[in-house]
């Protein structure tokens, strides 16, 4: 019996692990068939990505069918692939899905690089920092339009703590109305109408920094006070109106 199990153990000793032959030709095969499987993918993406960016611009309430677009072409590449002469026979679960991620992360970059700046523009231009400067002839004070946390609204604050609204603009001093316009493109136009929307608009004056004015005698805003609609427009289309919730009164 103990002959028995040394020669077992010999055997077992004996035994030497011998790796499959490595078949470089096959290998290189298959390298050169996913790369190129790979790349007709992302090709095809970027068809599908300049497509919905084309429906996008073309109308920006379409979005939701460009999306649908993009999908629609996920599920086309079972068909498309037999005719670019793709071989998905030996396709596996994680191939497809490797080649579907490809395909909708592709479509999604070229898709939103043609919804962003220098390619188009779908964003409106932003007023805010708004600042009302009261000239008196001996000084100048502004009046900032922002929003008051404990009151939970916006409303004009003195710039100075020694002023208040109710008295800080009389109908003889001067008014230069400011603000902050920017847009991610370039302005067409800043306009300013005083009193009510539909009073004619004027011209807004470039002070730099992205900051228009237009200067304005504080009499001509009315005895109701001074309430103004700021209108910008950028280059593609995209406009925004501005006004305060409140006005600012005038001291007869």
């Amino acid at each position: 019996m103990a002959k028995k199990r040394k020669k077992e153990k010999v055997e077992k000793e004996e035994y030497e692990f011998r790796p499959p032959e490595f078949d470089e030709k096959e290998f290189l095969k298959k390298e050169i068939k996913d790369t190129r499987t790979a790349l007709l993918t992302i090709a095809y993406a970027g068809l599908f990505g300049v497509i919905s960016g084309a429906i996008s611009i073309f109308n920006e309430n379409l979005v939701g069918i460009a999306f649908i677009v993009g999908i629609a072409g996920i599920f086309s590449l079972r068909y498309v692939y037999p005719l670019i002469k793709v071989d998905t026979s030996a396709f596996q679960k994680k191939h497809w899905v490797g080649n579907i991620g490809s395909f909708f992360f592709t479509f999604l970059a070229v898709w939103v690089l043609l919804l962003n700046m220098p390619l188009s523009d779908h964003a409106d231009p932003t007023v805010d920092e708004v600042i009302v400067w009261v000239d008196n002839g001996s000084n100048v004070t502004g009046i900032e339009y922002m929003y008051v946390e404990a009151q939970g609204v916006y409303a004009w604050i003195p710039m100075d703590v020694n002023y208040t609204l109710d008295t800080m603009v009389r109908a003889s001093y001067k008014l230069n109305i400011t603000a902050k316009i920017a847009d991610n493109g370039k302005l067409s136009s800043v306009t300013i109408a005083i009193g009510s929307q539909d009073s004619p608009p004027h011209a807004m004056t470039y002070e730099g920094e992205h900051r228009y004015g237009y200067l304005m005698n504080a009499s001509a805003a009315g005895s109701t006070g001074l309430m103004f609609y700021v209108t910008a427009l950028d280059k593609a289309g995209n406009e925004v109106l501005f006004f305060p919730a409140r006005s600012i009164p005038i001291v007869p």
